[in-house]
């Protein structure tokens, strides 16, 4: 049978009239396994307060309850047999609550974990069926990582891409400390609070319950081996003084931690003082060799980070722990990244979704945006890439920032059509500095194009180069606009960044090759055949080559790439040609 989550079953079983008796289970049982800060010093009640406090336990039956008393402003997620997808969100219940039911009668899982950090939860027991009891656990991760953070990291506004605060739309599972965690199978702490500085995170680092000096945390029950700071964005006064705090707060943990690595954490782009632009700098002074920063791009819209900008944050850090201490994941990135990598967009198909429903390009609930099903192909109507596509209506537009440098071009591309012959749409390029710490950071830089669709998919691109005078160009944002009164559907969208160099300047830059700069790289052999086909390519890494590149080297594959002008589906990569005489 399959499970069955019930959200709302707020009552105690006797009062629901549950047929059966059934086993209570102490919370002391040993199978029982806790993660996170717990205060242990009733073992029948721990309770618990800050975020990513954790139960788990294996269990027979067809359904299991739980008893929680305290945290009635809180939520929970309730995960079983590691169905992440399936899982639920719930108010903390207060008194005896079935969680789930409906089970085969097999052994299950269950992991509850607390979402947030309104107040402290006491947990006083499991029920299962009757003569049904609790397996062995399963092992525990052997790495550790705390993290201390203030509302970014703690996960505000993390299934709202519009910043909005209420605790329904708060979270810790997809956050990127959660989702680090799961990729390196780590066992973690997120201690982080709304609001905090440094100085407040270091008072506060060592407690169970972060408004509470009593009790404790005891740090021999979590000895790190990576111990995360995204502190400081809260943080005002001169520079030298937020390095002292910075300096007096790794002292401590470096006294409670050993021999973990630390590290500093933090977004470049949201002011134009801000610690991301010293905090390599304080690692230095601190002169640690166990210690390192890294940074990543604050590219949503200078608001709290929703899940999939947290995916992004944990992409970046994914990548520094790889290369800092070696450390290889051992499970994918479960949410998809909303950042853009290497000078593309990111999701330009719009195949991924987030759990709370974005796709990346925000924002996907304003009126007139909406993302399409539709599998059956560029043939019949459907997606050109893939099974979705997004559609905009009646001046409804979509918008998605990235990375970029002063002086680089940029070159968005998509495949559009209109519901009718004739429907426009602008494609926007702006370009942004790191702003002055307001809330929407106006473009200092802002190029439009207006391209008429036909109701045939078909491939447009339009580029813009970003300033080189001024503050620093920290990112570009890309936006589609459909005129009014007409609809649009968008597909496959991609973006080049590159140096800002000019086709005719004599010079063959990076960028440039024999076969979309001739004048300055010399004319492709003869042999090469797709060079005229209206892609910019880059024949030098054989991503647009027929037998032999325009270098002559004799090593393209025998398929054509993405994008390459094809005749016959045997004669793509993929396997299909597309009707617009492309390849998938």
């Amino acid at each position: 049978m399959k499970k069955r989550i019930a959200v709302l079953m707020f009552c105690a079983m006797l009062i629901c009239g549950i047929a059966q008796a059934a086993s209570f289970i102490d919370p002391s049982n040993p199978n029982i396994q806790y993660r996170g800060r717990w205060d242990y010093s009733n073992r029948s009640a721990p309770w618990c307060h800050a975020k990513s406090s954790t139960i788990i336990a294996n269990f027979q039956g067809t359904s299991i309850a739980v008893n929680f008393s305290g945290g009635t402003s809180d939520y929970i997620r309730v995960i079983i047999d590691d169905d992440a997808q399936g899982s639920v969100k719930i108010p903390t219940p207060v008194g005896l609550t079935t969680l789930v039911s409906g089970l085969s009668d097999t052994i299950h899982k269950i992991k509850i974990v607390k979402e947030t950090d309104q107040g402290r939860m006491t947990f006083n027991g499991f029920r299962l069926d009757d003569g049904k009891s609790l397996n062995s656990p399963p092992p525990s991760p052997t790495r550790k990582i705390e993290f201390y953070g203030d509302s970014n990291q703690a996960g505000y506004s993390l299934e709202s891409e519009r910043n909005d605060s209420d605790v329904a739309l708060r979270g810790n599972y997809y956050t990127y400390p959660a989702i680090v965690a799961r990729m390196f199978n780590a066992e973690y702490v997120n201690f982080s609070k709304s609001g905090s500085t440094i100085g407040s995170t270091d008072t506060a680092h060592n407690r169970i319950d972060w408004s509470s000096s009593t009790p404790l945390w005891d740090f021999n029950n979590f000895q790190a081996d990576l111990v995360v700071l995204n502190v400081g964005a809260n943080d005002k006064g001169p520079e030298r003084r937020k390095k002292d705090k910075y300096h007096a707060f790794l002292d401590d943990l470096r006294a409670e931690h050993p021999n973990a690595h630390i590290m500093l954490y933090n977004a470049f782009g949201w002011s134009f003082s801000e610690p991301a632009n010293f905090i390599h700098e304080v690692i230095a002074e601190q002169g640690d060799p166990n210690m390192s920063s890294a940074v990543f791009p604050w590219v949503f819209a200078q608001w709290h980070g929703c899940q999939y900008d947290h995916a992004g944050m944990a992409m970046y850090l994914a990548d520094h722990l790889q290369a800092t201490l070696g450390w290889t994941p051992v499970a994918p990135q479960d949410v998809f990244s909303g950042f853009g990598r290497d000078g593309d967009v990111a999701n330009g198909s719009f195949e991924e979704v987030a759990p709370f429903g974005g796709w990346g390009w925000r924002y996907f609930d304003d009126p007139g945006v909406s993302r399409e099903y539709d599998p059956s192909g560029a043939h019949d109507g459907g997606a050109y890439d893939g099974d979705y596509y997004l559609r905009l209506s009646d001046g409804a537009h979509s918008q998605q920032t990235n990375p970029c440098d002063s002086g680089e071009t940029v070159t968005l591309t998509a495949w559009m059509r209109g519901a009718s012959n004739g429907d426009q749409v602008d494609m926007t390029i702006d370009f942004r500095d790191q702003g002055d710490g307001g809330r929407e950071v106006a473009p200092v830089a802002a190029f439009t194009d207006t391209k008429t669709l036909t109701t045939s998919w078909a491939e447009y691109s339009f580029a813009a180069t970003a300033p080189t005078s001024g503050n620093p160009i920290f990112g570009t944002r890309i936006t589609f606009t459909a005129a009014a009164g007409d609809t649009v559907d968008i597909d496959d969208v991609s973006q080049t960044t590159g140096s800002g160099s000019t086709c005719g300047d004599e010079t063959c830059d990076p960028g440039e090759n024999q076969c979309n700069c001739p004048e300055d790289c010399g004319t492709p052999p003869p042999t090469e055949t797709v060079c005229d086909d209206g892609i910019d390519e880059d024949c030098d890494n054989d991503t647009d080559c027929d037998d032999i590149d325009c270098d002559g080297d004799q090593s393209c594959p025998d398929c054509l790439p993405k994008r390459a002008a094809c005749t016959d589906n045997a004669e793509c990569c993929s396997g299909t040609c597309l009707p617009a005489g492309k390849c998938k």
